[in-house]
């Protein structure tokens, strides 16, 4: 997992008082190909193959939220993360980024899929509860 320039700049901003941290609101995304430090090359699929990114998480909101209260370092999914069911192939998605908005926005992290998953149409791709962590040392 590595944070994008804009991830580690907001993260730096809130430890040291001077802004509130990069994710009001989360959203989960997938990409085919590796990404930059930059957020650049985080090629998501098409969204006309039934493809959108699923919220984890809204600030204030308790009933978005899927991720674990963070303990020693680390957080993981408690409920089922479901993205759309694919209309059409996207293809082999090999890396998860998190975003702060549901299109467009940042993308303030990403890390690669311990197993890459091949995507074909009618398929349903998801995290299973607990298959999904986050981990800062």
């Amino acid at each position: 997992m590595a944070f994008t320039t804009y991830g580690s700049n907001n993260i730096l901003n809130g430890l040291i008082g001077k802004g509130s941290g990069p994710l009001s609101n989360c959203y989960i995304a997938l990409s085919t190909t590796t990404p930059n430090a930059d957020g650049s090359n985080f090629t998501e699929p098409a969204s006309a193959s039934g493809y959108a990114r699923s919220l984890i998480g809204q600030s204030g909101s308790a009933a978005t939220q899927v991720m674990s209260a963070p303990a020693n370092g680390q957080t993981q999914n408690t409920s089922i993360i479901f993205f759309p069911e694919a209309t059409a192939s996207w293809g082999t998605v090999t890396y998860f980024g998190l975003y702060n908005a549901a299109t467009g926005g940042q993308l303030v992290l990403y890390g690669a899929l311990t197993n890459p998953i091949t995507i074909s149409a009618n398929y349903v791709p998801l995290f299973r509860v607990g298959n999904f962590s986050l981990t800062l040392t």
